[in-house]
């Protein structure tokens, strides 16, 4: 009996460990049909900023391109040891196009000329005065809305290029040193500088038909200096609608306040004053006028006249008492 038992045992084990094979191979078989396929991310579309990268010096390389947006030179840096094949979708220093045709950049001075051609060539100035030309990709022509730059000194080594184009009113403000290092740029949607920046330039009215920039770089009674934008080219329109900014309300003049009535001088009970202060110290009093002696002439007249009537008066009633006497 404890040799059949033994062998059910034996039997019982064989079973299980044949099995166990098949049920997991079944079990990853139904994991594998259940299991959700992995799909792979789709690569970025970069198109849109992909051109002819050429390098321009000083670490940076210009992607030129131009389609359907237009000349465009993609200013992007990619440090000294850049060489053609390598990537250039880095960090963006600046972009021209013909909206803004001029810039700077680590010394270099940067135009987009010829930008409203069929074929725009960047110009690249170094600080030594060496200009190299890179042709874009031809295009097709357009009509140049854009007026500038019109430079303009502000002060306190700065100086300020002024644009106007489609999209409105920019100044581009630039410090002295440095090849003009760019500092600030200002258009219609950020038209001031903050308080932060230690003086004033701001575009007044940049959503108008007449915008002017403003500026202020001395402190002190130093005057705020004004110069308007140029017009548009005749057969050019903006691309959005002229908006004035509101004037200033000022508030109501104050009424000029009643002129008192002038004093009359007294010419009776006048009570004499002892001079004070300066008058006292010997300071020098105004001169008596011609009506001030007529005034006194008069005045005295009068008291020698009232005397006499009294007089006579006094005699006429010391007759009447010694006719009374008699």
């Amino acid at each position: 009996m404890r040799t059949a038992l033994r062998t059910s045992v034996v039997t019982v084990a064989l079973a299980g460990a044949m099995l166990v094979p098949a049920a997991g191979t079944a079990f990853a078989a139904t994991a594998t049909a259940t299991a959700p396929q992995s799909v792979s991310a789709p690569a970025s579309d970069n198109s849109r900023y992909e051109g002819e990268p050429v390098y321009i010096g000083e670490g940076l390389v210009a992607v030129l391109r131009n389609k359907a947006e237009g000349p465009e030179a993609w200013i992007r840096e990619v440090g000294p040891q850049w060489k053609p094949g390598d990537t250039y979708m880095v960090r963006v220093v600046t972009k021209l196009d013909r909206t803004l045709p001029h810039d700077t950049a680590k010394g270099l001075d940067l135009e987009l000329t010829k930008a409203a051609s069929a074929r725009p060539v960047l110009v690249v100035t170094a600080a030594d005065g060496r200009a190299t030309s890179y042709p874009l990709p031809a295009g097709e022509a357009s009509t140049d809305c854009r007026v500038g730059p019109v430079g303009q000194e502000i002060g306190a080594g700065m100086s300020a290029e002024l644009y106007l184009s489609e999209l409105g009113p920019k100044v581009l403000l630039f410090e002295a040193g440095d090849g003009g290092r760019g500092f600030a740029r200002l258009d219609r949607t950020h038209p001031s500088l903050p308080e932060s920046a230690g003086f004033i330039a701001r575009i007044v009215n940049p959503s108008g038909a007449g915008p002017v920039f403003e500026w202020k770089t001395q402190g002190g009674s130093d005057t705020v200096g004004r110069v308007a934008f140029p017009a548009f080219p005749q057969g050019c329109k903006p691309g959005y609608a002229f908006t004035d900014d509101k004037p200033v309300t000022k508030p109501a003049t104050p009424a000029p306040a009643a002129t008192p009535a002038p004093v009359k001088p007294q010419t009776a009970g006048q009570t004499s004053v002892v001079p004070k202060g300066p008058v006292a110290a010997g300071a020098e009093l105004p001169a008596r006028t011609a009506a001030d002696t007529v005034d006194t002439a008069t005045m005295t007249a009068g008291a020698a006249l009232v005397a006499a009537f009294g007089a006579l008066a006094a005699s006429v009633v010391l007759r009447r008492r010694h006719g009374a006497r008699d």
